[in-house]
């Protein structure tokens, strides 16, 4: 048995740091496959590019992506690698995107 005298401060943030971590494993463990998908909208977002950019991406297969009838959807641990791969590429494929809209970019 450890005993340890803590104030009220450093007690609050023992409970956070507990909790946070705790969520933190429920959610990698509990999480289905299904729920780990974006939305064209989410993944818009969560990548800070407009649609329009993310539907040219997956016309020219640049970016993975799942279609399901006529909805794209992206998992997001997949938006994740791809992001950390293809760091020097990115600048390069929204340059190539942008000279094909005229000059215009996110």
């Amino acid at each position: 048995m450890i005993l340890v005298q803590l104030n009220e401060t450093e007690l609050k943030q023992l409970i956070k740091s507990s909790l946070f971590e705790s969520i933190k494993e429920l959610d990698l463990k509990g999480k289905t496959s299904i729920e780990k998908l974006l939305t064209i909208k989410e993944a818009s977002v969560f990548l800070n590019l407009a649609q329009q950019t993310l539907y040219g991406f997956t016309s020219q297969r640049k970016i993975p992506f799942i279609k399901k009838g006529k909805k794209l959807y992206f998992n997001r641990v997949d938006l994740e690698k791809w992001l950390n791969q293809d760091k020097e590429n990115y600048s390069e494929i929204v340059s190539d995107l942008s000279k094909r809209k005229g000059g215009k970019h996110d």
